[in-house]
């Protein structure tokens, strides 16, 4: 049984780094035409969103649903917070039908080809501990915002172990103050063990990673004395979501994707 774990690993890792090298080469040049033109970066999310449900698709021991996607309003922008507790988070994320920009820790931007493609894609480098760097990486996600563009966080600013949500930071919420725009939910389950945090072998077990769309949380009228109440109401209806996943109790429309 392990000699087939290692050889299925290292056939969704083979395929993982062909697949990306090759999607990347045969876009190249789209993304070197429209960049100048795109300053929404919205083909390179467009194709992210197709090279990251590629990804979820070559584990045949994954499946994929999104729950409550009528909740996000097209068109309209949002800071959008989550729980995160695996690699498989971001993936998950793009099963989502909606343009947005995600915040990354400014190394994986110089993995080959991966990180090419988060570059095309507009998404926001972070060299964490640094304050200019978090400045700027603000600075970046207003923009967005002003232009349209939703940013998603993960306000927990790291992985849970344990699958807990822990404490939220206040970055995502300050922005949402300043840029007036709403907040949006979001609870995900599964990712976990999709990928066990400590080895390179793909779990055996069938994983069904979830996405829950909570609804949007106004900041109408709210300041910064209301921050502390903010983040908490969000962290409430994240992990309310993701209790909602953890328990199959869907009272929502179902979309499967994979």
């Amino acid at each position: 049984m392990k000699t087939w774990q290692v050889l299925r690993s290292i056939y969704i890792w083979f395929s993982i780094a062909f697949g990306t090298a090759l999607m990347y080469f045969l876009v190249l040049p789209v993304f070197i035409v429209t960049m100048p033109f795109d300053r929404r970066r919205a083909f390179g999310h467009w194709y992210a969103q197709r090279w990251g449900r590629l990804i979820l698709k070559l584990n045949n021991r994954w499946s994929t649903e999104v729950h409550g996607i009528e909740r996000i309003p097209p068109g309209k922008p949002f800071v959008i917070v989550s729980n995160h507790q695996g690699m498989g988070d971001i993936m998950m994320a793009f099963t989502l039908d909606h343009h947005f920009k995600w915040i990354s820790k400014a190394a994986n931007f110089y993995v080959p080809f991966m990180g090419w493609f988060m570059y095309h894609a507009g998404y926001i480098p972070l060299v964490r501990g640094k304050k200019n760097s978090v400045a700027q990486c603000m600075e970046r996600a207003r923009e967005y915002l002003d232009m349209g563009v939703s940013v998603l966080f993960f306000p927990e600013g790291t992985r849970s172990h344990d699958g807990v949500v822990k404490p939220f930071k206040r970055g995502a919420f300050q922005l949402a103050l300043d840029a007036g725009v709403d907040i949006l939910p979001m609870g995900i389950s599964g990712t976990l063990n999709a990928l066990p945090k400590g080895t390179w072998k793909f779990s055996d077990e069938y994983v069904t990673m979830r996405i829950l769309v909570g609804e949007p949380i106004s900041t109408a009228g709210k300041t910064d004395k209301d921050m502390d109440q903010l983040i908490d109401e969000a962290r409430h209806a994240v992990v309310d979501l993701k209790d909602e996943l953890d328990g199959k109790t869907y009272a929502r429309p179902l979309r499967a994707t994979g």
